[in-house]
């Protein structure tokens, strides 16, 4: 792993965002140290599902941009938290060891000696406790409805492969990435200003859902061999590979067709320009279709994780045009309003 001087450090700090950065925990700077220990990459997901929640509440003209902060910034809090929570948990049931799958593709913080246990339990409940009181103000401003969401999104986020119970390990994980990207983090943005969730938000959140669920089944397959030593009943695991490969590209094809039945149930054909993400679908799809390499052809990021990588890429691609079309979705009919 590689050090950095502080002239790198903007630089790195956007690494640290947009992607895993192998770097020396122990020689980094703390904005940085924390951005990878909490694995900040993977939180896009979480702005992306946030975002299609307030642009929905924007279309139908309930959108509140103090309550939507309020709901991005929980959000984000939870998922950070919820990536220590699950770093905790599976290094205390010593899973992530420094030869894992998951300290590979990025220093581990407790597995690699980066932060003492002490203190990495002590951020922890750092972030969960901010997380906590931002749920606590929208209870206040939005009603006690809200405990719905937010109960049922920490349940999954601090159980998903926390300690002493794991909903990974008995091959819960997956639906539950579905139902929190999707309905919960969806729906429950669009809740906080709207304070009621029509039909339609909800069938709207599941294209996205559908393609966060992917990348968590592309890891999974990576980390089959690995998961199946050690007792941990993933789907993959359930399924078995070539099953669960079909399965994962039947994920990202559901994706597509739930967003066009939404553009077109809905009248919201800005939906329609996820399709820009099809060329990269048809890569994945084809990735999927065979068995990882024995090596790849190119340096890979993370490496042995394969399928993970292009499922990421393209639920960031899919997620991305998603905003971008249901944003202007939104300026449009503003602007036919107007006249």
């Amino acid at each position: 792993m590689a050090t950095v001087g502080r002239t790198a450090l903007p630089k790195l700090w956007w690494q640290a965002i947009y992607t895993v950065p192998q770097v020396d925990l122990s020689c980094v700077d703390p904005v940085t140290r924390w951005l990878v220990l909490s694995r900040a990459a993977v939180v896009a997901m979480t702005v992306t599902s946030a975002a299609i929640g307030g642009l929905l509440a924007a279309r139908d003209g309930v959108f509140d941009g103090p309550r939507f902060v309020l709901a991005l910034v929980g959000l984000v809090l939870a998922h950070l938290g919820s990536n220590l929570v699950n770093d905790l948990g599976d290094y205390l049931r010593g899973i992530d060891a420094p030869d894992s799958p998951r300290a590979q593709y990025g220093p581990h913080g407790l597995a690699h000696g980066g932060a003492s246990l002490a203190r990495f339990a002590l951020a922890t409940a750092l972030v969960l406790a901010a997380a906590t009181a931002v749920g606590v103000w929208l209870v206040v401003l939005a009603g006690p409805w809200v405990l719905a969401f937010a109960l049922g999104g920490a349940f999954v986020l601090l159980f998903y492969s926390g300690f002493p119970w794991s909903l990974k390990y008995v091959g819960l994980g997956e639906p539950s990435v579905l139902l929190v990207w999707g309905p919960l983090m969806v729906g429950g943005t669009y809740y906080v200003m709207a304070e009621t969730v029509p039909a339609h938000v909800w069938v709207a959140s599941l294209p996205y859902g559908l393609a966060v669920t992917a990348v968590l089944m592309g890891k999974h397959i990576d980390k089959l061999e690995f998961d199946s030593a050690r007792g941990v009943w993933t789907m993959p695991r359930l399924l078995g590979e070539a099953r669960a490969r079909r399965f994962t590209q039947a994920l990202i094809v559901a994706g597509y067709l739930a967003a066009l039945a939404v553009a077109i149930w809905q009248v919201m054909p800005g939906l329609l320009l996820a399709a820009l993400a099809l060329p990269v679908a048809r890569r994945v799809l084809a990735v999927f279709q065979r068995p990882k390499p024995a090596q790849p052809r190119r340096p890979v990021p993370g490496w042995p994780l394969w399928f993970v990588n292009f499922a990421f890429y393209h639920t960031r691609q899919f997620g991305a045009y998603l905003v971008v079309g249901l944003a202007l979705q939104v300026a449009v009919e503003r602007l036919l309003d107007a006249f």
